[in-house]
């Protein structure tokens, strides 16, 4: 089994987490690399855990808007057990932001973005961890536990589903897009480009000068885009609800809904 937590003495870590990387992207493979760090509050002396995230998915789609992620989170007394957690929550949202590169949405599969992953602790903040009660085997059994996530042919179909929906999406907005300029002449005191759809239908109701083709184009369009996106809810609930089962989860974010859809 692959071991996907390394532990170095401070002197070494950072050698080897750039050596990870580089070994990454001469294979032209996708990696997330996360360190989990030991610091003292420097007035009080209290323990810090820092937790940063290195994701680079670039040899998935170049054109991916999540390619390259960088995290920062901070823990103190109290909340370390949290830190574990992080680990976890992090890969499991990769997992349901996962996509093949031609198919620009949520599918599973077995890299989940990252070719390789690892994390990394120095020695010092391992045995920390350890007598705060966070089990480093248990970080190693989670994280082969999320790569053993496998695309399969009904994720695909869903997959496939989530992409025809958020291209029709596309071509709606931009529809409404234009619509709304011109409806921008019957409309007072508003900035049709910056007010939420809220805004802008309340106005839309309180002008008695907008041509009535115009409001029934505009309430059509805004019916069939909450349709699709109602669907596209749907899908990402499917998504959530075939990978939960298959991965082992950590207690504090079991019991959480599927993530909010960005479209």
């Amino acid at each position: 089994m692959q071991n996907n937590v390394v532990i170095e003495s401070p002197q070494r870590l950072d050698d080897e987490i750039e050596g990870f990387k580089l070994d990454a992207v001469d294979d032209e493979m996708n990696y997330t690399a996360a360190r989990l760090r030991l610091c003292r509050d420097s007035r009080e002396g209290e323990p810090v855990l820092f937790y940063t995230q290195e994701l680079s998915r670039n040899f998935k789609d170049s054109r991916d808007p999540f390619g390259n992620r960088h995290l920062i989170k901070v823990f103190t007394p109290g909340r370390f057990l949290a830190a574990a957690d992080e680990v976890i929550t992090g890969k499991f949202q990769d997992t349901l932001l996962a996509h093949k590169g031609k198919i620009p949405d949520y599918s599973p599969m077995t890299d989940i973005h990252s070719s390789r992953m690892n994390l990394f602790f120095d020695d010092q903040t391992a045995q920390f961890l350890e007598d705060e009660g966070v089990q480093i085997d248990g970080l190693t059994e989670d994280f082969s536990g999320i790569e053993s996530v496998s695309a399969t042919p009904f994720m695909d179909a869903v997959a496939h589903d989530a992409s025809l929906i958020k291209r029709e999406l596309a071509g709606l907005k931009g529809k409404l897009s234009f619509l709304k300029d011109d409806l921008a002449d019957y409309l007072e005191n508003i900035n049709v480009r910056q007010a939420s759809e809220d805004v802008f239908a309340e106005a839309l109701a309180r002008s008695p000068r907008v041509p009535a083709e115009l409001t029934q184009s505009y309430l059509s369009i805004r019916e069939r885009m909450n349709k699709l996106e109602g669907e596209l809810g749907q899908v990402q609930s499917t998504i959530f609800q075939e990978t939960a089962p298959k991965i082992r989860l950590p207690k504090a974010i079991e019991v959480l809904p599927p993530l909010s859809l960005a479209v």
